[in-house]
């Protein structure tokens, strides 16, 4: 930020990312009340810091970008004025020059638009209150230890439910295979591409992956996916001959999945995603798109043959297995080494390969669980709620409260002494995935807006109102 160091952008875009921004001062510069029903996804790349965002102002809705400064006459030093990738911006969120007192400071997009501007005060940037991991002197923890702990377990059961009544939500646009498909799609996604992800989900659907796979058994499976994930993902595009990868194994990759991918875009009739909506910037080689997408190809794999839905439950159904033993069977079955061209291979053109090019799990461990916790689980034990299997759901939660612990953030890290600061109980909060999960739920639900008094309040049995 070249004129402001008075203050970090890293908190302005926190304050907006998590709507910290007291409501008094949610007004545009031409007295248009602001209303944000969905901030946005915070970019990290080049163009506005928040993408999708939706938001209302006066009787208006506008769908697009947000950009804040630190700084109101940034938007013209920086040269959005003249740059048509902010075109999209419905929000300009900025303090006034030289932080000073809010004046107008009308400003335009490079198509001659007008772009509203909500100017705020540097107070707003001062309040420790504002600031998204602050210690709280926190009732919780001069409570007993075994209500600390009861208290986050509980929370993590909350948190799981709230997840499996999001899921309800979204079967009612597909069926249950989809759903779960669509959710695991997004997961491989992580942050910068899961928009992608969803899309192609959308474009691809399980059902119809199964239903191609199984009426094709004469070719091998797994080349078999890979043409129809990567053609609709629009890799497997012809190109010009200067453009072809020098690559001699990329080659022979994308010319076979190209053969089967061609008659079965025109017969399906599937128009792939343009290339383009793909990111690779600022990406870990291990973490390119495609390799998440060979991830993709190779859960399919594991399913194509009962379902999505029938093979899980024989997983879970299997017969001596409980608790601690199902919940690591679970975990390797998600997991999926590099096999074959993407031991040694990032992407499909040779000069995104750097040499040597090193193996690594296409879904490795952390993101199978990642995956159980906040998508399977809460699904199945939605499911066998729903079909009246207290037995099955039963066994869901048990998989659940034997679940490692997930990576740490800064999220648990700053929960964790929260909690601990008079008995030392780091150690049993982070033992397990659930207990994670549950200071999770409270920081979000009660300790961001201080409703401590309703977190004492806590008890089995007594649901959270959000």
């Amino acid at each position: 930020m070249a004129s402001s160091t008075i203050f970090s952008e890293a908190t302005l875009h926190d304050l907006w990312r998590l709507q910290r921004i007291p409501q008094e001062w949610l007004r545009t510069t031409s007295g248009e009340l602001v209303t944000v029903v969905n901030p946005g996804r915070h970019n990290h790349d080049a163009g506005p810091d928040f993408l999708g965002a939706t938001l209302r102002l006066g009787d208006r809705i506008l769908h697009g970008e947000v950009e804040l400064h630190l700084d109101a006459r940034d938007w013209v030093a920086h040269g959005h004025d003249r740059d048509p990738a902010y075109n999209g911006v419905v929000l300009h969120v900025a303090l006034p020059a030289n932080n000073a007192e809010a004046v107008a400071c009308d400003i335009v997009r490079e198509n001659g638009l007008p772009v509203p501007q909500l100017l705020l005060p540097a107070s707003v940037l001062q309040s420790p209150a504002q600031q998204e991991l602050v210690l709280l002197d926190c009732p919780l923890s001069r409570t007993a230890p075994e209500k600390i702990l009861a208290t986050v377990r509980h929370a993590g059961q909350l948190r799981f439910e709230t997840k499996a009544l999001a899921f309800a939500e979204q079967m009612r646009s597909g069926s249950w295979d989809q759903a779960v498909y669509r959710g695991i799609a997004e997961a491989l996604g992580y942050d910068k591409n899961q928009e992608p992800f969803r899309r192609l989900a959308a474009l691809l659907p399980i059902d119809l992956i199964f239903v191609e796979l199984r009426s094709r058994r004469a070719l091998d499976a797994g080349e078999f996916v890979e043409a129809l994930i990567f053609g609709a993902a629009g890799f497997l595009a012809h190109r010009a001959e200067t453009d072809e990868p020098h690559d001699a194994e990329i080659a022979a990759f994308v010319s076979a999945r190209q053969r089967i991918w061609e008659p079965l875009r025109h017969s399906l009739q599937i128009r792939p995603l343009p290339v383009e909506s793909w990111r690779f910037f600022q990406l870990r080689p291990q973490n390119f798109p495609t390799r998440r997408l060979a991830g993709l190809c190779a859960i399919i794999l594991k399913f194509y043959r009962h379902g999505i839905l029938e093979h899980l439950s024989r997983l879970l159904q299997a017969p001596g297995k409980r608790g601690n033993k199902l919940a690591q069977e679970l975990v390797s079955f998600f997991l999926c080494p590099a096999q074959g061209f993407w031991q040694t291979h990032y992407h499909l053109r040779g000069r995104e390969n750097p040499q040597p090019a090193a193996p690594g799990d296409l879904v490795g461990r952390d993101r199978s669980r990642d995956i159980l916790v906040n998508l399977i689980l809460p699904a199945l034990w939605l499911y066998y709620r729903e079909a009246g299997n207290a037995i099955l759901q039963n066994q869901a939660q048990e998989v659940y409260a034997h679940l490692p612990k997930l990576q740490e953030n800064r999220a648990t890290q700053a929960m964790q002494q929260q909690l601990s600061r008079v008995y030392p109980l780091a150690k049993e909060l982070s033992a397990s995935a659930k207990c994670q999960q549950g200071m999770l739920h409270l920081q979000k639900l009660f300790c961001r807006p201080l409703r401590c008094e309703e977190c004492l309040g806590l008890q089995p049995g007594i649901p959270a109102s959000s």
